[in-house]
């Protein structure tokens, strides 16, 4: 009796060093893991050590001209090319007929983010289409 107590203890041991080791599956994530935090360290040290003094690069597209109430409204695109965040982005719209400009309307956007567009609108008196429509960003500040 006592021998087999004795086996039963051994074999109890064991198997709880058995449980105590690591799973090579959880080497292998552990493994992965690492590398990953390691190529994104990397991938930030290289953008942080290569990066020239950006700046924003806006341009600004009329997408649709429509009815809108008594007036017009202009649906624009403003694109920024740019490696820099833009922020309070001063959009201009100007309708000119004859080199001559007949209204003008101006709406400032939050931000525009590097390599993004965001929308935005202009509301004019006169008929955008009957003239030309000029639309250009005219300012802004860095975030």
């Amino acid at each position: 009796m006592e021998q087999r107590t004795k086996q039963t203890g051994r074999a109890h041991a064991k198997a709880r060093q058995q449980d105590e080791r690591p799973h090579i599956l959880e080497w292998v994530i552990g493994a992965a893991s690492a590398l990953l935090v390691a190529a994104m360290i990397g991938f930030v040290l290289y953008q942080a050590l290569t990066a020239t003094s950006a700046h924003p690069e806006l341009h600004v597209v009329a997408e649709t001209i429509e009815p809108a109430g008594d007036g017009f409204r202009v649906i624009f695109r403003a694109v920024n090319r740019g490696d820099a965040t833009a922020a309070s982005v001063e959009v201009e719209g100007r309708i000119e007929r004859g080199g001559e400009t007949v209204e003008t309307g101006r709406v400032s956007l939050d931000y525009v983010p590097a390599h993004s567009r965001q929308k935005g609108g202009l509301l004019f008196s006169e008929d955008p289409r009957q003239g030309r429509l000029v639309l250009e960003a005219v300012g802004y500040s860095e975030p």
